[in-house]
């Protein structure tokens, strides 16, 4: 059995634990990710290192590493955050294999937040058994992860598989990137409350709604949101299948905070792209839900500790 320290850093939380080579979680802890920025997330990963190592040894588990996911573009052979994220304050040019280098021997592998989860799902999760895999994580935004033979696709430098940000409407929506008609601008959760309260305020209504709100009111078969909840699975839809005639994958798998909804979104989009496509490539295309729900950014960060060990 091999273990590994894993850590998942979000824009609301942290989540960190021991993980063993078979996918379970020995021991796990999660704390709201520092609003200050930067410097005050690096103190409390070491806080928090420290404290999993010396639990570690104190059950005599050796680590193999300690394994990173985060949001942003992450330059994996580095393992530095190139680009961050808007939901964590000052994320830009973070070096975190050298930062924590500096009070630990054990090795650091940093990559994106749905790099890990795309590797979590494809082992022990959703995808489990297949080597052509897209994962598409829908959150406050949108992010993705792509396996190609079994191996994650990364670009010159890991900035590869920025699937939320796949233009779908040249003439749609500004997107936080700059493009238009992004597919994040369809099917995040951001994009789903900033559609009902457009909607809401043409019609001089509240405009104090979420993506959540859009979701209950939807099972209370409110017009607004069935259009806006409409509007979503169409875009999502399409932007699937252009990933299918792109990757010819054998799964797709959804994940994230919008996923929580459940496996109707599941059911609507199969529905939706058995309409549209090229039927050789998308008919035998399973699309999944994730099964490792909140802990698959956690396992999937720990992996790396075992999987890139070996290669090195």
């Amino acid at each position: 059995m091999v273990y590994g320290i894993g850590l998942d850093i979000g824009g609301t939380k942290v989540a960190a634990g021991i993980v063993g080579s078979e996918g379970e979680v020995l021991f796990k802890k999660t704390v709201p990710t520092p609003e200050m920025g930067k410097e005050e997330i690096l103190i409390l990963l070491k806080t928090i290192i420290l404290e999993l190592i010396e639990w570690a040894d104190s059950h005599k588990i050796k680590l193999d590493g300690i394994g990173i996911g985060t949001a942003g573009q992450v330059h994996f052979y580095e393992g530095k955050v190139i680009s961050g994220t808007p939901n964590i304050k000052d994320w830009n040019g973070v070096n975190l294999r050298k930062d924590i280098a500096a009070y630990t021997d054990l090795p650091v592998f940093v990559d994106n937040d749905v790099n890990v989860l795309a590797l979590a799902e494809s082992v022990f999760g959703a995808a489990k058994g297949h080597r052509e895999v897209i994962c598409l994580a829908l959150g406050t935004g949108i992010g993705g992860g792509i396996l190609s033979n079994g191996e994650l696709l990364r670009g010159v430098w890991g900035g590869g598989a920025e699937l939320g940000h796949m233009s779908i409407d040249i003439n749609g929506e500004t997107c936080n990137c700059g493009l238009k008609g992004c597919l994040e601008t369809y099917a995040s959760g951001t994009w789903i409350g900033k559609r009902m309260q457009k909607a809401r305020q043409e019609r001089g209504l509240s405009t104090d709604v979420t993506s959540r709100d859009v979701f209950t009111l939807y099972r209370q078969k409110d017009p607004l949101a069935k259009q806006v909840i409409q509007t979503m699975i169409h875009g999502l839809s399409y932007g699937i299948v252009n990933l299918i005639h792109l990757f010819n994958p054998q799964v797709v798998v959804l994940g994230g905070g919008v996923m929580n909804e459940g496996q109707w979104i599941i059911d609507l989009v199969q529905e939706e792209i058995n309409t549209m496509g090229m039927r050789s490539l998308v008919d035998n295309v399973e699309i999944k839900i994730s099964e490792l729900e909140n802990e698959s950014g956690l396992i999937g960060a720990a992996m790396q500790a075992w999987l890139y060990n070996e290669k090195a």
